[in-house]
């Protein structure tokens, strides 16, 4: 969203410069300046609506490709549906929301939800190195935990153990796993 937003803004800020006329030619220039080196640190963000090979060699030099999401949980063969909990590091938390699950604590402080802190220091005591198997199943009882998002070495249930099936893996190593005991 960031250049749908400040594209436009630059625009905006390029038409009133050019409408200023003399008397502000100073001001014009470090404008004018400060768009230019704007656009030129965003021009890698054009390839996200624009595919790589259409895009000048100086901007496709700094092309990045488009961030993949958290589409991969919520496919046909993965089948994470809306509504359904998953248990969840902080940045997943911020993200997997907008694909129709929910997450146990928030991704971002969230000062409608009265059990917010609880919520926080269950799924840190979750991923916790010395938090014992018992535990971690009552959290994940605790809150209807369907699902586990979680990179090898993260923390939480072993990859291995019986409440737990390894169900994808995600384009960036994230492991997910249906909770089955």
């Amino acid at each position: 969203m960031l250049p749908a937003a400040l594209i436009p803004a630059q625009v905006a800020a390029a038409l009133e410069v050019f409408e200023a006329g003399a008397l502000r030619r100073a001001f014009a220039a470090l404008l004018g300046a400060a768009l230019l080196l704007g656009a030129w640190t965003q021009a890698g963000t054009v390839g996200y609506v624009v595919p790589r090979g259409a895009l000048p060699g100086p901007v496709a030099a700094k092309y990045r490709p488009p961030w993949t999401g958290y589409h991969w949980l919520t496919s046909s063969r993965v089948r994470v549906r809306h509504g359904d909990v998953v248990m969840a590091k902080t940045f997943p938390a911020r993200q997997i929301p907008a694909y129709g699950p929910y997450t146990v604590a928030p991704g971002y402080p969230d000062f409608f939800l009265p059990d917010e802190g609880e919520r926080v220091a269950a799924v840190r005591q979750y991923f916790a190195p010395g938090t014992a198997r018992a535990e971690r199943l009552g959290i994940l009882r605790r809150y209807g935990v369907r699902w586990v998002v979680a990179y090898p070495g993260d923390g939480g249930l072993r990859a291995g153990d019986p409440a737990l099936r390894r169900t994808s893996v995600g384009p960036r190593g994230q492991v997910l796993y249906e909770v089955v005991g």
